[in-house]
């Protein structure tokens, strides 16, 4: 990627979209930004308890238009009147949405698990699978927990539509229509096929899932394509018209859970939580727990609190922050943070006023860092190049951009340079060395490059840290 002028095409690459702007003003989104409710509660009442007992401290294709784009007042129930089932089977299911997505993502490397677009995929689960949900991508918990149970029960498969706007749809979002597809959490599933037959609303795979759904789905669950078949009687499902080229399911009407049972919990080991802490207090604090402190977090992790939790805790911790202020000032400045400073700095990162993320452009945005590189905009320009992309540029490059800070203000170019493609990638590769101890992949570089603007620098370490390949290392690194 060059980062260059309009002459070269650099500026179309790294040209700042509304989103982007809106995030740099209001601070970049914490790791779970988008999330559920459940997660924000046992969030706080992770902190709540380390507080309480005394925590040691840390120091694509275009989505067409169907029959299931119409308002609620239009769907046609053809629900049987007999009384719901009391024995029917409870389903175990994970309650979990970074545990689903990850099971998606696992089919979906086997092959048993696709989207058309592919877009569905790389937006509305590969992020979620990571601890990162994209927003404007969130899915209902029923809609991940109807996924994983069908691919579990029929083996395979495919998707054509969930929530549209994160894929750039906004096909009947608005009136008259108002499509479920456009509701965020989405709440609504287009299939196109089960175990490896299409469906079309009438045939024989079509029927075995829309009963296999009826044993759990709530009352209200609203079913398409009644028009396309006779003879299929459901309990509680409504059943409305729709083109019989696939199978939609919403949940428009209920916000009832599904009848299903708990996953049975697969939690790790104190042994092993033991080795995860001290890996996350080597990698981001540099410094080997207490034995206090290992046991207090090993018990969280052990009674089931998420990863992506405790390692929320490190990269907002004021231990981590000081660190990082500390490096950047070394980095960028040349020179060791005064205590006042490094406390300022702080102090505006627990309050909300900047992100942890925001110490790096801050520093290189400060009046001592433009005069001691020639305290001119061409200097300055030139200093971004070797510091962030470790080239030089041409006296053209220098000249447009000198003539952009004149007319945005430094801060607005360094953000170009901060967030551009490949300075996200070579800080991305860094993180990969430091937490899993190779080279990123190239499928792995791309969609942490890609949603790098959403979740910031320290939910990317967080993301990194909370995956299995990271915990796994964590056990040979510290047996």
């Amino acid at each position: 990627m060059k980062l260059s002028h309009p002459v070269s095409g650099g500026v179309a690459r790294l040209a700042k979209t509304e989103s982007t702007t809106s995030m740099r003003t209001a601070g970049r989104r914490p790791f779970w930004a988008g999330g559920t409710t459940a997660i924000a509660v046992l969030l706080a009442s992770i902190l709540t308890l380390g507080m309480l007992a005394g925590a040691p401290a840390l120091a694509s294709a275009t989505t067409r238009a169907t029959g299931a784009d119409v308002a609620t007042s239009a769907l046609s129930p053809t629900t049987s009147t007999r009384a719901a089932r009391t024995d029917a089977p409870r389903p175990p299911v994970s309650s979990n949405p970074i545990e689903l997505a990850q099971t998606l993502v696992e089919a979906h490397d086997d092959g048993t698990f696709r989207t058309n677009p592919t877009l569905i995929f790389d937006r509305e689960i590969t992020p979620l699978a990571q601890g990162q949900a994209l927003s404007g991508c969130t899915l209902d918990l029923r809609i991940l927990q109807v996924l994983v149970l069908t691919l579990q029960n029929f083996g395979s498969l495919s998707v054509s539509d969930l929530q549209r706007p994160c894929i750039g749809s906004s096909l009947n979002c608005g009136p008259p229509t108002y499509s479920v597809h456009c509701l965020n959490p989405g709440e609504a599933i287009d299939f196109t096929s089960v175990g490896g037959n299409g469906l079309n609303g009438s045939n024989t795979a079509t029927f075995d899932l829309l009963r296999y759904l009826d044993t759990f789905v709530p009352r209200g669950t609203n079913a398409g394509q009644a028009n396309c078949r006779s003879g299929l009687s459901l309990t509680n499902i409504n059943q409305f018209s729709d083109s019989c080229n696939h199978q939609h399911v919403d949940f428009r009407n209920t916000d009832a859970a599904l009848n299903v049972s708990p996953l049975p919990p697969n939690l790790p080991s104190l042994a092993d939580s033991s080795a995860y802490v001290k890996g996350l207090y080597t990698d981001f604090l540099g410094r080997t727990p207490s034995a206090e402190e290992t046991v207090f977090w090993a018990r969280q992790l052990a009674v089931g609190s998420p990863r992506s939790i405790v390692t929320g805790g490190f990269v907002n911790s004021d231990e981590y922050r000081l660190i990082r202020i500390d490096a950047a000032y070394r980095s960028i400045l040349g020179r060791t943070a005064e205590d006042g400073g490094r406390m300022d700095w702080l102090k505006a990162m627990r309050a909300g006023y900047i992100t942890t993320d925001d110490i790096e452009t801050s520093l290189y945005d400060s009046a001592e860092y433009y005069q001691s590189h020639t305290g001119t905009d061409p200097g300055f320009v030139q200093s971004l190049y070797k510091r962030l992309l470790h080239r030089s540029t041409g006296q053209e490059d220098l000249d447009f951009w000198s003539n952009l800070i004149e007319q945005n203000g430094r801060a607005w170019v360094i953000s170009r340079f901060w967030d551009a493609p490949e300075t996200i990638g070579e800080r991305v590769s860094a993180m990969y060395k430091v937490y899993l101890g190779r080279a990123p992949d190239d499928g792995g570089l791309a969609g942490w490059v890609g949603i790098a603007l959403d979740v910031g620098d320290s939910g990317l370490r967080s993301g990194l840290t909370s995956s299995d390949e990271y915990f796994n290392r964590t056990l040979k690194r510290f047996p």
